[in-house]
């Protein structure tokens, strides 16, 4: 029989190698429903002929093409290379630069209007390449109006796409339609860069700086870096897509680390000397699957550049059976948006990153998001808001049982307590409101907890804090889900990854360790379901979570809901919402979202403070200022509460609390176990006296709009206002001393100035 132990040995690998295609078949899902984006042979053969016609040389040399009131549009066409030039200046702005300091591969790049990364049937890898590159293309460019088309041809890879470039006003506009790319069947488009070079620098060459939206806004500044940096700024719009990506272990912030703040505007820039030239980049259409890019010198290249890449597909791993581990694979459709850049150039005053959050603010309301004029001037006090923990669910050893943080009785208390210090409009946001507390029973039941108090209770809340000049929020969450909530079947429920797997994170804690994500339609019908509800129960203002800031990519049957199908969704989710507020405050919102909230929450201060930044500006309070109200992160989870104020006043932002009326030691094993220093007891005169502080300082300038922010010496900023007012902050340990008098260490002055 020994003869025949090759034969077992063949069939036990036949069998693994069966299994192994039942599940890729099973995971992978043969379904006929979703086909790959490749062109019929017939759009084939005419994109990519075997024989193309010649084509007439392209110039290498730079023609104008377009020019109105602003700007004038310079094309090179053998590259697709523009230059832009600002009439009321002179200043040009170019793609390209004339003799690059590079080796072949980045000296392509860097001379390249278009850069794609594709897939090969035989590498599920993204494989990076560029028009410059690619010797067997075609280009041909036409005029449109204010502009130019050209259609390009990667005829080895079966390529195709067109790009559009034209002028709007005082803005330059690059597009590439989703209905001009052709696709053959071996190479498959990953992702895409459109003139990554623009406005690029050399070094220290020029004074000026990079803008990226990390957290609240941060700079790179240009300059010889003596090879210090190694990485680049790189991150997407809007976070991570937990529809596709596999949760890292950063995510546990158990272990210390802070994660990175995401970029919740789509925008870029470029300073070319402050107060003299600038640059501001809108990722318009595709923002929703892009990432934004930021190199400083040193990092690959002597160059300083920033863009947007558009990601088409992604790669991913696909599991090919429970246990057997998986296969890398990549999305077998297109992101269906078009992808599109919008360049604002900017000169004088508005040449720096003010200008650009100003630039920014004015597209925003011609979008919808803001009125077109700010909030009228008020002589109120400021606002401050209080995050409230109601109730909590603790472990138990048997059975699960509730703690009440803070009762309805104790929250009106508390809130009493500090109107009589002078705390003014408080704008309370009361989390764990419902049955069953804040954790464990989202999608949570309209249902006020009984451990908190009655209905009537409630009611008596609301119309208590309506008289303080106050709003009450009720917390909500449309996204996160919990497979102990009676409100929630996983089965109907819950997202699909695109590996078919049901989206699940881990929240690290140990009464409910792990959460879903609700599919977007399942969230809708939750509103729909809970409008009703709210109208009985007298809930007319309610505070949102994850939601307005939480992206996906899902499968929806045999097809995938790509992150703007989530985000319209979302979008038509608020819509119902909304209408039957009479106030809705948000979390973190992004920018497709402003238009919904009333007030912000939770707006950081601070950028990620990567190695290579220069300094973190407030970039997004500069955009809100005057036109909403937003709150810092709350202040008592910060290591030196005292700066986080002199932040607060820096950057306009009404300070924040996170509070319960009992100890937070019990809150030891309940998932708000890293609520850790939240005892109103131990807070009141901490927040007593930093509402007087930030109100002396805001007060004066609660609905004005930033002008200008400049670092007189080390440790001291002056902000200018809209209305005439100016703050000066100090954040050194000793007094400093002005021509208008001495400001005090760690403290602030207000005074006027002329405009």
């Amino acid at each position: 029989m020994r003869n025949y132990k090759w034969i077992k040995r063949l069939l036990s690998l036949g069998l693994i190698a069966a299994c192994v295609a039942f599940f890729a078949h099973l995971y992978m899902g043969g379904s006929s429903k979703e086909q790959e984006d490749t062109a019929s042979a017939e759009v084939l053969a005419a994109a990519f002929p075997d024989k193309p016609a010649a084509q007439s040389p392209l110039s290498s040399d730079y023609r104008q093409v377009a020019e109105n009131e602003q700007l004038i549009l310079k094309l090179k066409e053998d590259t697709l290379g523009i230059q832009v030039v600002n009439k009321r200046s002179g200043y040009i702005w170019a793609s390209d630069i004339a003799k690059p300091d590079a080796n072949e591969l980045w000296l392509n790049f860097i001379h390249s209007a278009i850069s794609i990364d594709y897939f090969n049937k035989a590498d599920n890898n993204p494989i990076r390449t560029d028009l410059t590159s690619q010797t067997n293309k075609s280009v041909q460019v036409k005029p449109i109006d204010q502009g130019f088309q050209a259609t390009i041809r990667f005829n080895d890879l079966k390529i195709g796409m067109d790009l559009v470039v034209k002028l709007e006003g005082s803005q330059v506009v690059v597009n590439v339609p989703q209905k001009s790319i052709i696709e053959g069947a071996d190479s498959k488009l990953a992702s895409l860069i459109l003139y990554p070079f623009l406005g690029a620098t050399k070094g220290g060459d020029i004074d000026g700086y990079m803008f990226i939206p990390d957290g609240s806004g941060a700079l790179i500044k240009y300059a010889d870096n003596k090879g210090k940096f190694k990485t680049q700024y790189e991150t997407k719009i809007y976070g991570a897509n937990n529809g596709i990506e596999i949760a890292r272990v950063t995510d546990n912030l158990k272990d210390g680390a802070k994660e990175p703040y995401t970029a919740q505007f789509p925008v870029f820039g470029m300073v070319h000397g402050e107060g003299q030239h600038a640059m501001l980049g809108i990722v318009e259409n595709g923002r929703y699957n892009a990432k934004i890019l930021g190199y400083a010198n040193g990092v690959n290249t002597p160059y300083n550049w920033t863009t947007a890449q558009f990601l088409i597909r992604e790669s991913y791993l696909q599991p090919t059976s429970r246990t057997m581990g998986g296969i890398v694979v990549y999305e077998k459709n297109r992101n269906p948006e078009d992808m599109q850049l919008r360049y604002s150039f900017l000169d004088g005053e508005e040449a720096g990153y003010i200008g650009m959050a100003n630039d920014y603010r004015n597209y925003l309301i011609k979008q919808g998001a803001f009125p077109s004029e700010p909030q009228p001037a008020s002589e109120n006090d400021i606002p401050i808001h209080l995050d409230v923990l109601g109730a909590e669910t603790e472990k138990g050893l048997f059975v699960n049982g509730i703690i009440p943080m803070t009762t309805a009785a104790q929250l009106e208390s508390m809130l009493d307590e500090l109107h009589t210090e002078g705390v003014k409009r408080p704008s309370v946001v009361y989390k764990g409101w419902n049955k069953g507390g804040v954790s464990g029973t989202n999608p949570a039941p309209v249902s006020f907890e009984s451990a908190l108090g009655s209905a009537a209770d409630f009611a008596g809340l609301n119309s208590r804090i309506a008289e303080l000049g106050g709003k009450l929020y009720y917390y909500a969450d449309f996204t996160t889900a919990y497979k102990e909530s009676k409100h929630f079947s996983a089965r109907a429920g819950a997202a699909r990854k695109l590996d078919k797997s049901l989206l699940t994170l881990p929240t690290y804690q140990e009464v409910y360790p792990s959460m879903y994500y609700m599919s977007a339609a399942y969230a809708q019908q939750v509103v729909r379901d809970n409008l009703g509800k709210y109208s009985k129960k007298g809930i007319g203002s309610v505070a949102v979570d994850i939601t307005p800031f939480e992206l996906f990519s899902e499968r929806v049957d045999s097809t995938v809901s790509s992150r703007s199908q989530t985000a319209a969704a979302y979008d038509k989710l608020m819509g119902m919402l909304k209408p039957a507020m009479t106030s809705m405050a948000m979390y973190q919102p992004n920018d497709y979202m402003l238009r919904y909230a009333d007030e912000l929450l939770n707006i950081p201060m601070h950028s990620s403070q990567y190695t290579y930044t220069s300094e973190e500006v407030p970039f997004e309070q500069i955009v809100l200022k005057g036109y909403r109200n937003y709150f810092a992160e709350p202040i008592n989870f910060f290591a030196n509460p005292r700066k986080e104020v002199l932040k607060m006043i820096e950057t306009g932002s009404y300070p924040s609390y996170y509070l319960t009326s009992e100890p937070s030691f019990r809150l030891m094993h309940t998932n708000s176990s890293d609520v850790y220093a939240s005892s109103f007891a131990d807070w009141k005169e901490n927040i007593v006296s930093t509402y007087k502080m930030v109100n002396d300082a805001l007060k004066p300038v609660q609905y004005a709009t930033m002008k200008k922010r400049e670092w007189l010496t080390d440790g001291v900023v002056q902000v200018t206002y809209s209305n005439g007012k100016a703050l000066i902050v100090n954040y050194n340990d000793h007094s400093y001393d002005s021509k208008n008098g001495s400001v005090p260490a760690l403290g602030f002055q207000v005074m006027e100035v002329n405009l």
